[in-house]
């Protein structure tokens, strides 16, 4: 703020403070008697918007412009811990207080930040208090010199998930403990249309692009886009067929080194339908990570990180009552040793095996097991497994194209510069080496 201004909103504080010391009482002058000539009127309390952005953070991100918050509101206060609070939102938001901070005298502050999860204070434009991250409702300090008067304010904060809460003390000069910024303190814009829309919000980067974290949000002009994601519903979704009567089966992947993928089966995706038609039921659990599932003459066939599974339903009920293995492959317990994809044409089914890498993606070397990297032929009727071509490195996609051709595509790392799409035929090399 222009130095002219703190002079105004020091004389007008000077002023406050003798009419208050005269009547005999402490200071209570509305933050808004205290404001520059040139700042909007206002209104005591701080603006409090909050933007439900659905996808865990690990940290405060950078809201993309023009989105309308699902909650804006004025507060007395920033001392927050409940749901009500930010406008029953409670996991996965991004919130934001603003207005102005009323420095009754001149000297230095001490404020002290208490959020679940990350928060940041600034002051004029600068930063006071960095408590960035996850973590649970722990306090922060930090000290500033300020002139009498209104200083601009804003704290971001986040919250992922279990409990929230954002809270601003202060320990004004001469004091010697904290107390919550009173109302008297901050002001706000007054007489502001508060507008809010439902819906979820994005951020500028990170995990905010339609498939990695968020739902597709908009599709070619000729075509439309529906949403049949049941409420609650929130799949890592894996691989996809359908089944003869319109069901649509997925697999989910279950998290890094977990056994714990699922196969759901869903049902009125089809046709004239809603989300709230759509019916979820899981028919298989306790999975490895399966990157692909496939129906085949009835049955559903899924491929785990170390084999092809048939899943059996023996009475009728479509749930898994045997996990039948097909077939087995190379495969040493590294955490990227993917299966992906599945195809099936002519008794035999089709996946790519990525290769063993080091944490920080450079390629494990000697690899723990051999032949990975590789698109493999499988027997439907005896299970046996041959190799069609080799040196891929993370092929996490295999389809058909053109003539019936097999096409994967592979992603960038060592040896591969760039990722791309190849034409997989017999003994074919795509130059990614490993050792064996």
């Amino acid at each position: 703020m222009h130095p002219r201004l703190f002079s105004r909103a020091r004389r007008h504080l000077i002023l406050l403070l003798t009419s208050a010391v005269a009547l005999g009482g402490a200071w209570a002058a509305p933050a808004s008697s205290a404001a520059p000539a040139d700042i909007p009127p206002q209104e005591p309390g701080v603006t409090l918007r909050v933007f439900d952005v659905q996808t865990p953070l690990n940290e405060l991100c950078t809201l993309k412009p023009g989105q309308t918050p699902n909650h804006d509101k004025l507060m007395p206060t920033v001392d927050w811990s409940t749901t009500a609070d930010f406008g029953g939102i409670a996991d996965n938001f991004v919130s934001q207080a603003s207005g102005y901070l009323v420095a009754p005298r001149d000297g230095t502050y001490v404020f002290r930040l208490v959020s679940d999860d990350g928060s940041r204070l600034t002051l004029d434009g600068s930063t006071v208090i960095d408590h960035d991250g996850l973590h649970g409702a722990e306090p922060k300090d930090g000290s500033v010199e300020l002139t009498a008067g209104a200083h601009p304010l804003r704290i971001d904060h986040f919250d992922r998930g279990g409990g929230q809460q954002l809270q601003l003390s202060w320990m004004p000069p001469g004091e010697s403990a904290f107390t919550v910024v009173p109302t008297e303190a901050l002001s706000t814009d007054a007489g502001v249309v508060r507008v809010t829309a439902p819906g979820r919000k994005e951020c500028e980067a990170g995990r905010d692009t339609p498939g990695d974290g968020l739902p597709l949000t908009s599709v070619r002009p000729d075509l439309d886009l529906t949403d049949l994601r049941p409420e609650g519903f929130e799949p890592q979704v894996t691989g996809m067929d359908w089944l003869p009567d319109g069901r649509l089966a997925i697999s989910t992947w279950g998290g890094t080194d977990n056994v714990a993928g699922e196969v759901y089966l869903l049902d009125n995706v089809t046709g004239e339908t809603s989300r709230d038609k759509v019916t979820v039921e899981k028919v298989a659990s306790g999975l490895r990570e399966p990157m692909g599932i496939k129906y085949v003459d009835g049955s559903l066939y899924v491929s785990q990180k170390h084999e092809l599974t048939r899943l059996v339903d023996s009475d009728g009920d479509d749930v898994t009552d045997e996990y039948r293995t097909v077939a087995t492959w190379p495969y040493g317990g590294n955490f990227h040793e993917f299966a992906f994809g599945l195809l099936y044409r002519d008794g035999y089914f089709y996946v790519n095996l990525s290769v063993a890498i080091d944490l920080g993606g450079a390629t494990t070397n000697p690899q723990p097991a051999p032949n990975r990297g590789t698109t493999y032929r499988i027997s439907k009727k005896t299970g046996k497994i041959s190799p069609i071509a080799g040196g891929l490195r993370t092929p996490n996609g295999i389809g058909w194209g053109p003539g019936g051709s097999l096409f994967a595509t592979d992603n960038q790392g060592g040896w591969l510069p760039a990722s791309k799409l190849v034409q997989i035929k017999q003994d074919r090399f795509f130059n990614h080496y490993t050792e064996p």
